[in-house]
């Protein structure tokens, strides 16, 4: 009963100031909506459970390199994945898939496309327990199939119209046929960063099959119940030490297990776990601002009812009975705050659906689900709490003599009422200053990244990659064939110059998993080999092309064929490592493990900055061995193009081209080296700037919002104090200078108290930062100042308000 009062009255409180109440309840709604829509995000990502079966006790097993520093992840060898079945006791299901070299070229439907295969084995699907939604999964009579595929449902939709007899139908893949098994459904996704097109089985006529210890996968497994993680890799290390005794792979690597939620994570996005924690601190940040500013409006407001509050002490209302009505009264700001913030909240998550500025983790749906909203519930009860509780507490505390006695109800409550509005005046100006900080690092390192200097406009670099079918394709001598036909074609094209191949495109990471061996020194021994050494195959236009100069000996010309001798350019970080006191000029070397062919250095060039797989943001100058794609030349390479014609027009010109000499062959992936760089490698770092940093400008501004109206409440309190003071002679600059001093002493005691914590805080920031320290001197001013200065601008104008006080009016206001 008591409470329903309580709720109209509070209702008619803000009926009677809509203009309060539509302050108060905005800021909360933007606190409140950013926090529940970072959190579908957080949700979606790191809490909600895979929707496999037993999803919680899904693996991811990779090998790693015995002797790394750092991060190591890398496939396993395909015979692994039968000893783990066979032996291991801690995991009692093991599958394998593999999206590395998975691209395959599909003819017969349309144009001649290159997709995106993923091999798996037959027992994929039912690890991870899920159904198709046509058709059926592979079963073991698929095995001795020559190909089978399972396919991607929004493959299917677009590439193939939805055809809904499509199961038993074949697609050429590769020049195979291949029987289409089964449909997924449409919310199906297990490969980490694009959507992968189909599934193909492993069959017994597959390579993969036939060579296993030369043929790498992904192993994906389920724990039995009761093992851990711990276990489940002691074991696993043991069988692979047991069964690799004999051979390099045994001791260079050993497997490595991590949950297949978490694996997911990181494989979308290195940093992707600690930037959604730092985004999600951020905005909770912001909305305990929001709920400061709040407080100090419900400060002011019940201040101003201190006589109204009296008396309903003196009529027998108990102290509790006070803090329940302010209480409900702030409650019911928050539960409509919060309904205007779900709805702000569900549009940021439909927009983040539709523009999917990030790549994100597959499988989980960002959304507004029961989870968030009971969220959102858990916050406007906080909300209540912080912004609530102290006005309510202060309020309460009521002396009927003073209050009663005391001019507008200016006596003792009043001024607790305003030493803690000031208190909390210096805590939002704290958390300003530790958001400030934090955008301010992550927006200059994504400059400073972005930045770097590659040696050539990656606008005007224009790249594609070409996939050659197989069997047309079978040997190196049709493949250069194929490949200098289109160069001849292209060079003649108006526009169009520098004309290059490569196995490996420019900034992607060339990371080094080969080792070195030199003529003449001892072959490297496998418990201590590093591999470092990255491998490209490119044309001798390529350097030109992305301006990489020569500093010793030739690039390669027209004497690199074939059948002649085999060479090799290497850069100056390999030259450094392995040739410092020695010209590797005329040097002869090759990969351990990999073919008897010796190879003979005839240049070195500089080194080339590129990203690394381990690491968001960082540029690494790996030791490289280029080969002449004549002698090397891949099924797959990437064509590059410095022009002057749109990244559009120049892929139609070279799809005509390739058309005219083959048109089996695919031409995808038309992009300029600026848009490889925005996607691959600036997306993440990009949109986590650009949203703390908007987080930032929201703190800032409710900061400098909140200082103007503890200020100017205070100023309205201290009314008839100040019209005494310019009475008794006191001019109208002393007034601003006093309330000038008193606003900047609250800014400088909440300025120096968010150095300290910055100082603290953002070191745990330093994974995402490039090319500035985590507590750099120059940003910790700068961002001090900004808030300073806009700070100091509220406070001149609560100041101007003060000292146009009339004296005369200000000592009859009473």
């Amino acid at each position: 009963m008591r409470l329903r009062e309580d709720v109209r009255f509070g209702m008619r409180l803000l009926q009677r100031s809509p203009g309060f109440a539509a302050i108060a309840i905005g800021t909360l709604a933007l606190g409140i909506g950013a926090n529940t829509a970072m959190f579908s995000i957080v949700e979606a990502v790191l809490l909600r459970p895979l929707p496999c079966r037993d999803a919680g006790r899904l693996v991811a097993i990779w090998d790693r390199e015995a002797q790394a520093k750092g991060v190591s992840k890398l496939f396993d060898a395909c015979r692994d994945l039968e000893i783990y079945r066979q032996h291991s006791q801690s995991v009692e299901q093991a599958s394998g898939a593999t999206w590395a070299r998975a691209d395959s070229v599909m003819t017969g439907r349309g144009p001649a496309q290159d997709v995106l295969a993923i091999p798996v084995s037959q027992d994929f699907f039912s690890l991870l327990g899920v159904q198709p939604a046509l058709g059926r999964t592979f079963d073991k009579q698929d095995l001795d199939l020559d190909c089978a595929v399972v396919l991607a449902n929004g493959f299917w939709q677009r590439k193939l119209g939805g055809q809904a007899d499509i199961v038993g139908q074949s697609l050429r893949l590769d020049d195979r046929a291949c029987v289409v098994t089964g449909v997924m459904p449409a919310e199906f996704d297990f490969y980490p960063t694009d959507a992968a097109a189909m599934w193909r089985l492993v069959t017994h006529a597959d390579p993969m099959a036939k060579d296993p210890d030369h043929s790498s996968i992904g192993i994906f497994g389920r724990l039995k119940p009761g093992a851990t993680i711990e276990k489940a890799q002691a074991e696993l290390r043991l069988l692979h030490r047991q069964y690799h005794q004999n051979d390099r792979h045994g001791a260079e690597t050993e497997p490595v297990v991590f949950p297949l939620q978490a694996e997911f994570t990181w494989l979308a996005g290195r940093n992707l776990r600690l930037s959604l924690l730092v985004l999600l601190a951020a905005v909770g940040a912001v909305l305990m601002i929001a709920c400061v500013n709040v407080a100090n409006l419900l400060l002011g407001r019940s201040l101003a009812r201190q006589k109204e509050l009296a008396i309903r002490a003196a009529l027998g209302s108990g102290r509790g009975r006070l803090i329940g009505q302010l209480l409900t009264e702030a409650l019911l700001l928050s539960i409509l705050a919060a309904a205007l913030g779900t709805v702000f909240a569900t549009a940021a998550v439909g927009w983040f659906r539709a523009a999917n500025p990030i790549p994100m983790p597959p499988a989980n749906r960002v959304d507004i689900n029961l989870g968030v909203l009971a969220f959102t519930a858990a916050l406007s009860i906080l909300t209540t709490v912080l912004c609530g509780l102290v006005p309510a507490w202060r309020s309460s505390r009521i002396d009927l003599h003073e209050v009663l006695k005391a001019h507008g109800g200016a006596g003792a409550q009043g001024r607790s009422g305003h030493a803690a509005g000031k208190f909390l005046v210096v805590g939002e100006v704290t958390l300003s200053l530790v958001l400030l900080v934090g955008a301010g690092l992550l927006i200059t390192s994504v400059a400073r990244f972005a930045a770097a200097p590659f040696g050539f406009p990656p606008g005007r670099l224009v790249t594609m990659s070409v996939s050659l079918p197989p069997n047309t394709y079978a040997n190196g001598a049709q493949r250069i064939r194929f490949l200098n036909h289109v160069t001849e074609g292209l060079g003649a094209i108006s526009g169009g110059q520098n004309v290059a191949w490569t196995s490996a495109l420019p900034v992607r990471g060339l990371q080094g998993f080969s080792v070195l061996e030199i003529e003449g020194r001892p072959t490297p021994m496998p418990a201590i080999a590093p591999h470092d050494t990255g491998e490209a195959a490119v044309s001798p236009e390529y350097f030109a092309a992305v301006n990489v100069p020569l500093r010793e000996g030739r690039l390669f010309d027209s004497r690199e064929q074939e059948q002649s001798q085999p060479v090799a350019i290497v850069n100056e970080a390999l030259a450094e490592k392995y040739f410092a006191n020695e010209n590797p000029i005329g040097q002869h070397v090759r990969y351990v493990g990999g073919t008897d062919l010796w190879l003979t250095i005839v240049g070195v060039v500089a080194n080339e900055r590129r990203g690394t797989v381990y690491q968001e943001m960082s540029w690494v100058e790996t030791p490289t061995v280029y080969r002449p794609i004549t002698q090397d030349a891949p099924r797959s390479a990437h064509l590059l193009i410095r022009t002057a014609e749109s990244d559009r027009r120049m892929g139609d010109v070279v799809r005509t081209s390739v058309a005219a000499i083959d048109p089996s062959v695919p031409v995808d992936d038309v992009r300029t080296m600026q848009q490889v760089l925005d996607k691959e490698y600036l997306a993440y770092p990009r949109f986590r700037a650009a949203v703390l940093g908007g987080f930032a400008a929201f703190a800032l501004l409710f900061a400098v919002v909140g200082v103007y109206g503890v200020l100017a409440q205070l100023v309205a309190r201290r009314t008839r104090e100040i019209g005494v003071r310019m009475a008794l002679g006191a001019r109208a600059s002393d007034v601003l200078v006093a309330i000038l001093k008193e606003g900047m002493a609250l800014v400088g005691a909440g300025v120096a108290l968010g150095l300290g914590a910055a100082w603290v805080l953002m070191r745990f920031l330093a994974a995402l930062l490039f090319g500035v320290q985590a507590v750099d001197p120059w940003i910790l001013a700068g961002v001090s100042g900004v808030l300073m200065l806009a700070s100091a601008l509220a406070i001149y104008i609560a100041g101007r308000r003060a000292a146009g006080v009339d004296p005369m009016v200000a000592l009859r206001c009473e």
